[in-house]
């Protein structure tokens, strides 16, 4: 892994956020933060799937921090946090794997669509599940469940 391909991607996953969130509407002066907070998280994801992390893993960390990030440019720009999370994470979800599951499908192969099936299902949840802990570490509405 060089310092090229790192800044490429980085380039990759702003370009896309960015995209995203200028088809969301989202205000113009955010998007360029918008842009940053998917490129973050998406150079994190694929940072830790090239040092051997699972996709779900990589993508679970990826999508936490869109989540905190995302909840700390909401705050400071008073916008909701879904402005920034949900262009954030566009690069994590599963197309491809998603596409593969109709190919093989009917192509008649059901053991690999399966597969791929369960992996886009898995990598989904871990989406979820990355945004929802940043939900609970950062949201005032979750702390008095934690007793503060």
């Amino acid at each position: 892994m060089t310092v090229e391909t790192l800044l490429l991607n980085a380039l990759f996953g702003f370009v896309a956020t960015l995209g995203f969130a200028v088809l969301f509407n989202v205000p113009r002066y955010t998007l360029f933060w918008c842009a940053v907070v998917g490129a973050g998280g998406h150079l994190i994801r694929y940072v830790l799937r090239n040092s051997g992390v699972s996709n779900e893993v990589a993508t679970f960390f990826g999508a936490f921090f869109v989540g905190v990030v995302g909840y700390a440019f909401a705050v400071r720009y008073q916008m909701p946090r879904t402005a920034f999370t949900v262009s954030g994470i566009i690069t994590m979800v599963p197309g491809i794997q998603a596409y593969e599951v109709m190919v093989l499908f009917s192509q008649g192969n059901i053991p690999g669509g399966l597969e791929f099936g369960v992996r886009a299902g898995l990598v989904t949840g871990a989406i979820a599940s990355g945004l929802g802990a940043a939900r609970i570490i950062t949201d005032v509405d979750w702390r008095h469940l934690r007793g503060g």
